[in-house]
């Protein structure tokens, strides 16, 4: 039986820091493997020596290959199972073959060192995520922790997250942390745009005391979205239809014909660790669409400009549909949905005559998506002289169904 593979989380890399176990593993290693600034710790040490670079291809087949009484340590900064290598050996290999020795992240350390507490704070990494996701723990949660990268940095966040009408706000940087030029950086989140710091650095963000999340669910007045001659879907619809849909947050959508996108925006605020895929054939909505989609900085968004059901193709697979147009082909639509998307994915069309309803009706119920659907009947409130009356909306109908 072939020796553990040791994983070894060094912290902020003083050497000092680690536990006995640790020390005690390190000493008998024979393979050390680890990043060149972890390496370069080791120099003394008689192990053979990898740097991970672009081969870790090669690694991970070395690492299998290990003669049964090799001593193979692999080191980690931080916190090895925190977006580290851990994530990566577990894919390869058995959970029975690995032990973790983890260590202080990078994340908890600057907090330590701005002396605040981190347990109603969410730790994520904008190389591991997509800045639309950090855009919504950001309106979510008090306290952030970002693990940068080289193309997100502190600048480039605060840009985003300020573009998606996040408030101004406490920011901290941790820069070189555990070197001797490290360097914390207390600021505001609207300075840190056009700020520099070095390659090495963690991102904080801390709300105020009276800071309130924002509202899981709240559509906009029509009026807020660029369009051509009004909104087809109007914000009470659009509340509706998006309740029947179920959208959970890491939810793939498709909104097919999605005139000048507010159901897109409004899909992709509720699945903001999802994908909203836009999909509309009309060249002016698309730019409207693409026109609120900047407006809003809604950056899990794609537009696909063309029809369906041949744009649908090659699109990933999605767990709810719109359908506010069909451009005449509703049957080959829903066809297509029936093929290509996930079990259990919801379907919602709006449809404002009787005919477009019983054809929809019609298609889903042999396919065996159990359809129903709703009259709605809106009226709003409109001044006339010195009083009040109720001005009614065109009817809509709902037809709302699950594929099998």
């Amino acid at each position: 039986m072939k020796r553990p593979i040791w994983v070894i989380g060094l912290g902020l890399g003083n050497h000092q820091d680690l536990s006995a176990t640790a020390r005690e593993i390190l000493e008998r290693a024979q393979v050390l493997i680890g990043g060149r600034r972890l390496i370069a710790g080791f120099e003394n040490h008689p192990a053979d020596k990898i740097v991970i670079g672009s081969n870790l291809g090669e690694i991970l087949a070395r690492v299998a290959a290990r003669d049964p009484g090799e001593e193979i340590v692999i080191l980690a900064s931080g916190d090895p199972g925190f977006h580290g290598i851990a994530g990566t050996l577990l894919k390869h290999f058995p959970p029975e073959e690995i032990r973790i020795l983890p260590h202080i992240s990078s994340l908890q350390a600057s907090f330590a060192k701005a002396g605040i507490v981190w347990n109603d704070t969410v730790f994520t990494s904008a190389h591991a995520h997509s800045l639309a996701e950090i855009v919504g723990w950001a309106k979510r949660v008090p306290k952030l922790g970002i693990l940068t990268d080289p193309a997100n940095t502190p600048s480039t966040i605060a840009k985003t997250l300020l573009a998606a009408e996040i408030e101004d706000c406490r920011a901290i940087v941790g820069e070189n942390l555990g070197a001797a030029d490290e360097r914390l950086v207390e600021t505001q989140l609207s300075t840190l745009v056009g700020q520099e710091f070095a390659p090495l650095n963690v991102m904080l963000l801390i709300q105020a005391a009276d800071w309130q999340p924002w509202p899981v669910f709240s559509p906009r007045r029509d009026d807020a979205y660029a369009h051509r001659c009004g909104l087809i879907t109007k914000a009470d619809l659009r509340a509706l239809s998006l309740t029947r849909l179920n959208i959970r947050p890491t939810d793939t959508l498709w909104d097919i014909g999605a005139g000048s996108g507010a159901v897109s925006i409004e899909m992709a605020e509720l699945a903001w660790q999802g994908t909203v895929f836009a999909v509309e054939k009309d060249p002016q909505n698309i730019e409207f669409t693409r026109k609120n989609r900047k407006s809003f900085n809604t950056l899990n968004l794609e537009v696909i400009a063309g029809e369906a059901p041949e744009s649908l193709a090659g699109l990933p697979a999605p767990q709810g549909v719109f359908i506010g147009g069909s451009g005449g082909k509703l049957a080959e639509i829903m066809a297509h949905i029936h093929e290509h998307a996930a079990p259990g994915c919801r379907v919602v069309a709006n449809f404002a005559t009787l005919e477009n309803l019983n054809l929809g009706y019609a298609t889903m119920k042999p396919l065996g998506w159990k359809p129903q659907y709703s009259q709605i009947n809106i009226a709003h409130s409109k001044a006339i002289a010195a009083m009040t009356r109720l001005e009614p909306l065109n009817p809509v109908f709902i037809l709302e169904g699950t594929r099998p």
